[in-house]
């Protein structure tokens, strides 16, 4: 979440932008989970990578800056990181085991989800109304996937794949809404 303080609405399109790539994202993994599962695992890095960057970006050129900000920070880079380790995943998983990768992802994503929540419970009382519960439910879609990758690492692909659509979806969706907000200013 980049910190979102009332008067200042000018990192909403980078909001928009998430939202908009987690939407789609969504989508092709519930409509096509065996056909795009190889390809979703890249794309899922490169989207936690994205997020994170666009994230860094709201944060540093967002305006600014509150008692939240370097939480804020840890939870982007979290998810670059999260992102880099899956794009590299042949090479990473070469070295360290398919299990230990999965495990390490799933965890970078529960502090990312957690981290989330904390700033948006935080900053409460300054950010814009309309804009607390999806940062929450944004954290509490991230935990879910982390929890989700670390139980089913390699079985059930498919529905995995499809849950994890749904969550990217309602991620996105909470994203979009909550640029809306924003952009109503």
């Amino acid at each position: 979440m980049t910190d979102i303080v009332d008067g200042q609405s000018s990192g909403f399109w980078a909001i928009a932008i998430r939202g908009a790539i987690m939407v789609i994202a969504g989508l092709v993994a519930l409509f096509a989970p065996i056909q795009a599962l190889a390809t979703l695992v890249m794309i899922g890095g490169a989207l936690m990578i994205i997020d994170g960057a666009l994230g860094l970006w709201g944060l540093l050129f967002g305006g600014k800056r509150t008692q939240s900000f370097w939480a804020s920070v840890t939870r982007q880079l979290l998810a670059v990181i999260a992102g880099l380790l899956v794009v590299s995943f042949p090479v990473v998983a070469t070295s360290i085991g398919v299990s230990t990768m999965v495990v390490i992802v799933g965890i970078i994503s529960i502090l990312v989800g957690a981290l989330e929540i904390y700033v948006a419970y935080i900053s409460r009382k300054i950010i814009r109304e309309g804009t607390y519960w999806p940062s929450v439910l944004s954290g509490l879609a991230y935990i879910a996937f982390g929890i989700l990758i670390m139980v089913m690492p390699l079985t059930m692909a498919s529905i995995v794949i499809r849950l994890v659509g749904l969550l990217v979806l309602l991620y996105g969706l909470f994203q979009l809404f909550l640029a809306w907000q924003l952009r109503r200013v």
